[in-house]
């Protein structure tokens, strides 16, 4: 059966053929172009091209800056001429002719390039002051050059070409704080070519400033009491510093005309600098934020105030003492940062008389809190590397001469707790023939009682409700409250003040207790601020904005408007006042003692 369909099939060809049947049509001449692409110069120009077809190609370009111009078709060649416009550009362009024939399609790659530019530089050499700076070059080139540099203390950004074939190149220059000058080359690249630019730096260098010792009774009469805008400025999250993000309002000249008319002396501006802070190795600080802390330091010298600023939450971002005291270039890396921020900070107030003081840090620490493995096996190996970060502070406030040569300083210890500080605390060398430092610590003992939390089986009582001598047993605090608070003020006067070197309790308080242990709490502000002032340890109150009842509710003034949150703040604010400025021989801390609640 299947030799009859074979022979059934080639009977039939055979009768189509010899009748005269339609012939198989032959196959298109395949579409192709001579040259395949094509390549002009910046200036345009005419190129030819050959396309083989056996039929009139339909030819289009895709983009406007090539025109096309067809010829005949003959002997299966069609000609085709082809015309681009001149190029200003900074990138080479591309486009692509369409050329549909018999059947067939073929798309023709059209690229133009960039014009012959010679590379160069509007300027090639640039010196800088001990401070650093900004400074701009202009590179004019074909296409976006390469910029290096072997300039370690030279931050380079190059914007983008422009149409003019200009770049415009910024050099962010750090604060030199080494005592040799510094020297670099900037590198511009771009194709084969290369050209250079020389930066130096002078060295860095801190005069010694003839002055006048500032004791203990001049700081405190100038300080005390003093009050904290906490969680303000200090504010962060996701590693950025918000005034606002944790729920205080703008800090208004109101403010600190309440914080004044409340009683206080001075206040404690608390900023946070991270998220406003450049890249290494300028660290140049945001104009935005540094303007805002100006404005607020503006608020208190307005109000009559004296005003602390320092770095607050840094350290928990890049102030970071765990991973920079067994890391020597973590370290260096940290003190580069601190001095090109203080640098600037100094820069900014050079202006502002004694009533400005500058703290560097604030509460500088592992996580442990002076209780971390670390720290208690080698606590001499983070104390060195504090000490270091003070010194830098110092010398960055210090070089920048006028008024900052002999502002009063703030230099915490560790955690700036009491203890860890007068075991650890090196005063840094303070570039002036007499004292003008201040140490710094914080005081919130007992913590279990000022930071208490909440008893779980009372939610609306704190596990510890009472404090003092008079205090119910089982309510009271363990320890000898009293005895315990002057020991640690006494422990600060023996290593200092009688010294003759200030100190500043920074941060104290205690969060606010429900009504029934009120007194208590009345009674702890009074005595702690009367045994700090016999010993003439200016305190500052911290106001977290916190209003109510429990664990971190800090708050005495409203931070947007400077009014007392409410009667009980106006006592406890009362009392600190009192404490500070009784001058009756009756009103002793034995007096407080006795009166106890």
């Amino acid at each position: 059966m299947k030799s009859w369909n074979i022979l059934l099939s080639a009977l039939a060809a055979l009768c189509l053929t010899a009748c005269g049947g339609n012939k198989p049509e032959p196959d298109p001449v395949r579409l192709s172009s001579e040259p395949s692409s094509l390549v002009f110069e910046a200036a345009g120009g005419t190129q030819e091209l050959s396309i083989t077809t056996d039929v009139k190609p339909e030819v289009s370009a895709v983009d406007s800056w090539i025109t096309l111009k067809e010829g005949a078709l003959s002997n299966n060649t069609f000609k085709l001429s082809v015309k681009a416009q001149a190029y200003t550009g900074t990138e080479e362009r591309k486009t692509s002719i369409r050329v549909i024939g018999n059947k067939m399609s073929l798309m023709i790659p059209v690229t133009q390039n960039v014009p012959p530019i010679k590379l160069s530089v509007d300027q090639n050499k640039f010196s800088f002051d001990r401070f650093g700076g900004e400074a701009t070059f202009k590179v004019t080139s074909a296409v976006q050059p390469s910029i290096t540099t072997d300039a370690v203390w030279c931050g380079v950004e190059a914007g983008t070409i422009s149409d003019k074939h200009e770049t415009v190149v910024s050099i962010l220059a750090s604060a030199n704080r080494s005592f040799t000058p510094r020297t670099g080359t900037i590198t511009i690249t771009c194709g084969n070519e290369t050209v250079t630019v020389s930066v130096s730096e002078e060295a860095g260098s801190v005069t010694t400033a003839t002055t006048t010792a500032i004791t203990p009774e001049i700081v405190f009469q100038a300080m005390a009491p003093g009050w904290n805008l906490g969680n303000q400025m200090d504010a962060i999250s996701n590693h950025i510093a918000n005034e606002t993000i944790w729920g205080n309002p703008k800090c208004t000249q109101a403010t600190m005309n309440g914080v004044k008319a409340a009683g206080f002396k001075a206040v404690r501006i608390c900023v946070t600098w991270e998220g406003h802070i450049g890249p290494a190795p300028s660290y140049r600080i945001e104009d935005q934020w540094l303007d805002r802390v100006a404005e607020i330091v503006g608020y208190a010298e307005k109000a009559g105030l004296v005003a602390i600023v320092n770095s607050h939450h840094d350290e928990t971002e890049w102030q970071d003492i765990k991973n920079a005291y067994n890391n020597t270039a973590q370290n260096e890396k940290v003190k580069d940062e601190i001095f090109c921020l203080w640098t600037q900070i100094a820069q900014r107030f050079a202006d502002k008389g004694e009533w400005l003081v500058f703290e560097s840090l604030n509460e500088i620490q592992d996580g442990g809190w002076g209780w971390s493995q670390a720290f208690r096996a080698d606590p001499q190996a983070q104390y060195k590397v504090l000490n270091e970060w003070n010194q830098t502070f110092v010398d960055a406030v210090r070089s920048t001469g006028g008024n900052n040569a002999t502002r009063w300083l703030g230099v915490p210890g560790y955690a700036a707790n009491p203890g860890f500080t007068i075991a650890g605390l090196v005063l840094p060398e303070d570039h002036t023939t007499a004292n003008r430092l201040i140490v710094a610590v914080h005081d919130y003992d007992p913590y279990d009682y000022t930071l208490s939390s909440l008893d779980e089986k009372h939610p609306n009582e704190f596990k510890i409700r009472q404090w003092g001598h008079t205090a119910d047993p089982s309510l009271r605090i363990s320890g000898n409250n009293e005895a315990d608070v002057v020991a640690v003020f006494d422990n600060l006067k023996a290593a200092y003040l009688d010294k003759g070197i200030p100190v500043y309790l920074g941060e104290m308080g205690c969060s606010r207790h429900a009504e029934a242990d009120f007194p208590y709490q009345k009674y702890y502000m009074e005595y702690f601020c009367k045994a700090a002032a016999d010993r003439l340890l200016p305190m500052y109150v911290w106001d977290n904005g916190g209003k109510g009842v429990g664990p971190e509710k800090h708050g005495y003034i409203d931070h947007g408007s400077g009014k007392v949150v409410d009667d009980k703040a106006t006592e406890l604010i009362g009392l600190m006042v009192k404490a500070v400025t009784t001058t009756d021989p009756a009103y002793t801390l034995e007096s407080v003692y006795n009166s106890a609640p």
